[in-house]
């Protein structure tokens, strides 16, 4: 069974096959399950603009940042009623926002690509990971530490991940294949395993069956784009330019505080788990603890959300390497990151409370 908390991240590949199916639903975009919410409002707040967001998964850490926005009043003070709604392999992020059911939505960069090949009119506004967490998880006792000594083995995926294919291509090293349907039950079993996963999910579930792993990102071998990307409508950007500032005002606050203030970090977890109640207290401040140096990396020192245009082309360079690509878009039909605040990532990052997990 899969658990929210220990959720296996079966959403990534909605940069590949999800899109084609999000184009094909627009017009039954009723019927995607999208009342759904993490966190509702009774009413709207007067004088107020109703606001929703599609979280990118349930309710947990990886949504932190606009939790604790909500809980410090930040969109309040920027005149939105924002409801956050719970994502998950149900919830078409796209679908809804495209058809102009959400304001905002999350995937990765390049499920904004080929969303916008699909012809689906999204643009991305700004990008949470500046380091793509994702990657493969190896037992710590079998000493590997990096993709070269991964030749051989077998991966267990998920079905049209396109960081194992770059890995391929880059290395030129070799590996069969199992498809991932949840549970890393067998990799913890099997050392000869190599698993896919997050740093705070996978690894987090391996830790608590007693499994010291070592994780290595996708990103050591060069393919790196930006995850959690946060997506609007090409509409609705047009036409909503101040309530998207605000929005992403708000919410880049909330993360420096998210990531850099335990006790605003406290306030945002209750949240989280009054939200979902199958995570536990532990898991989330693993998450809460381990995403951070993710999402501060790179530009994100300086300006949390940060996106290039260099960051872009090189990855619609990389995805028609792997064949994933039948045009070539420009990058600034792709991203507008004109809207973004200039907030700093938090000048330190202090640890989890002890004991937390």
């Amino acid at each position: 069974m899969r658990h929210h908390s220990l959720r296996s991240r079966a959403r990534l590949p909605r940069t590949l096959t999800t899109a084609a199916a999000a184009a094909l639903a627009l017009v039954a975009v009723s019927a995607c399950g999208g009342n759904a919410s993490a966190e509702k409002t009774s009413a709207t707040t007067a004088g107020s603009t109703p606001f929703k967001v599609v979280l990118p998964w349930y309710a947990d850490p990886e949504g932190g940042g606009f939790f604790a926005a909500k809980s410090e009043g930040l969109y309040q003070d920027k005149k939105l009623d924002v409801t956050l709604q719970s994502g998950g392999p149900q919830i078409s992020a796209t679908q809804l926002v495209a058809a102009g059911r959400a304001q905002v939505g999350f995937t990765d960069a390049a499920g904004v690509i080929q969303a916008q090949e699909q012809g689906i009119p999204i643009v991305a506004i700004g990008a949470l990971y500046q380091n793509n967490p994702v990657g493969v998880m190896v037992h710590a006792d079998t000493g590997i530490t990096s993709f070269d000594q991964m030749n051989g083995k077998t991966w267990v995926t998920q079905t049209g991940q396109l960081g194992p294919k770059w890995v391929k291509k880059k290395t030129g090293i070799d590996f069969s294949t199992q498809v991932y349907q949840g549970s890393i039950a067998n990799f913890l079993k099997k050392d000869t395993l190599v698993q896919q996963g997050w740093p705070t999910n996978e690894a987090y579930q391996a830790l608590k069956a007693g499994v010291k792993v070592n994780f290595v990102p996708f990103s050591d071998a060069g393919f790196n784009p930006y995850n959690d990307v946060f997506f609007t409508s090409e509409s609705y950007l047009k036409s909503h330019r101040k309530e998207l500032t605000a929005f992403l005002a708000a919410s880049m606050q909330g993360w420096q505080d998210y990531m850099g203030d335990v006790s605003v970090a406290e306030k945002a977890n209750d949240a989280i788990l009054k939200a979902n109640g199958e995570q536990s207290s532990a898991s989330v401040w693993y998450a809460w603890d381990k995403q951070r140096s993710y999402v501060v990396a790179g530009d994100g020192k300086k300006q949390l959300g940060a996106m290039t245009a260099d960051r872009w082309n090189t990855l619609i360079d990389q995805m028609k390497q792997l064949g994933q690509l039948k045009s070539t878009p420009k990058a600034s039909d792709l991203y507008d990151s004109s809207l973004l605040p200039t907030i700093a990532a938090p000048a330190a990052l202090p640890a989890a409370p002890d004991g937390s997990y």
